[in-house]
């Protein structure tokens, strides 16, 4: 009972100081922001978040910070809702936009103020997402990353001073001849044992939580898990299924290897996950099944839009994850079986199920009033 209560007394301190210090405030709203890349609204996730990114890359950290600054720098002096600041809802786009622009061009000066902009960008789209579907009461997710990501990389093809690298182009997409090898293994050739080894498969399965976040890496991974778990069980346990049917599904259809191996086939899943799996649903075992299908879908469309965009090497990110999550979204008013959460409602998936037990409907407590 002593240990249950710790978090919260740590919770009710941090909370007490953000509300007695303004600097304070600010890193609680940027935490914030990197917590709700995942749905997270804390700021002990997001700054573990962080962390897990600095263990890969020092350059995507940083830069992945400039993007989260600006964007929600460009809420605050557009006049948003406070409230929708605070939480970190124009915050986790920019992150994305900054870690991924950093991600896929060479870096230089030019660069920084790419990303500022890119930053700005996304919180626009997110307002205009977020009061386009706000008549369904439908969330905008990483759409506003994938729409500014989308048309600044477009845009670097015409432009002599700011260059994308060879990760542009997708690993282990096919093309229409050469089918690619299945067995699992890490794209260095030559490195560690090829095809189901418990070594690649905890890699697929961890790699695919990290590339939420375009990092790359075993361990980064497994810190991104235990932030999730750290707010939400319910979450963190979604995020480790959809990961893992992620890979088993691009496994069972023979999906590079290679691109399994580093997590390319679990990000989408991960996401789709999360939000379906008790977040936006009310966790019951028939919304559970209906969110571990999403996931697998989502690896399925993963592979669907690598092959539309492979022509111009452009990135799929996560659109599968707002594709499938919005089609399996607006579903919603059909499906009486199904519980749905209201925007405004969302807090923790724990929350949501308390409160649907507890009062029929709805949450306990108020929730994030979001369009994440």
């Amino acid at each position: 009972m002593v240990a249950a209560r710790a978090p919260r007394r740590a919770a009710e301190t941090w909370g007490g100081m953000v509300e007695a210090n303004p600097a304070l405030a600010v890193v609680d709203t940027l935490l914030r922001g990197t917590g709700q890349v995942m749905f997270q609204n804390n700021p002990l996730t997001g700054l573990i978040f962080l962390a897990g990114i600095f263990v890969n890359s020092g350059k995507l950290g940083g830069l992945g910070i400039l993007g989260l600054a600006s964007s929600t720098l460009a809420a605050y002096l557009l006049g948003a809702d406070r409230t929708l600041i605070r939480n970190g809802l124009f915050g986790f786009n920019g992150i994305l936009v900054g870690i991924g622009l950093a991600f896929f061009l060479n870096y230089n000066g030019l660069l920084i103020g790419y990303i500022i902009l890119g930053g700005a960008l996304s919180t626009v789209a997110f307002m205009a997402l977020a009061n386009l579907f706000s008549v369904w009461d439908m969330p905008a997710l990483t759409a506003p990353f994938v729409l500014a990501a989308w048309l600044l990389l477009f845009a670097v093809l015409l432009f002599a001073n700011l260059r994308p690298n060879l990760l542009f182009v997708i690993p282990g997409v096919p093309n229409a001849r050469v089918l690619p090898p299945t067995a699992l293994r890490e794209v260095a050739a030559g490195a560690g044992a090829v095809g189901l080894t418990p070594v690649n498969m905890t890699n697929a399965l961890f790699r695919g939580i990290g590339e939420v976040m375009f990092q790359d890496k075993l361990a980064t991974g497994v810190i991104f898990l235990f932030a999730i778990f750290v707010n939400s069980r319910i979450s963190a346990l979604f995020a480790f299924l959809g990961s893992a049917l992620g890979a088993l599904t691009a496994w069972t259809v023979g999906a590079s290897g290679i691109a399994n191996f580093h997590g390319l086939y679990g990000f989408n899943s991960v996401l789709t996950g999360i939000a379906l799996g008790g977040l936006f649903y009310v966790l019951t075992w028939r919304s559970a099944i209906y969110a571990l299908v999403a996931a697998i879908v989502s690896a399925l469309v993963f592979a669907a839009l690598a092959v539309f965009l492979a022509p111009i090497g452009m990135p799929a990110l996560t659109a599968p994850f707002v594709l499938v999550t919005w089609i399996f979204l607006l579903a919603k008013a059909g499906f009486k079986a199904l519980v749905p959460v209201g925007l405004a409602d969302v807090p923790t998936a724990e929350a949501a199920l308390e409160g649907y037990r507890t009062r029929g409907a709805g949450p306990a407590a108020p929730g994030r009033g979001d369009s994440s």
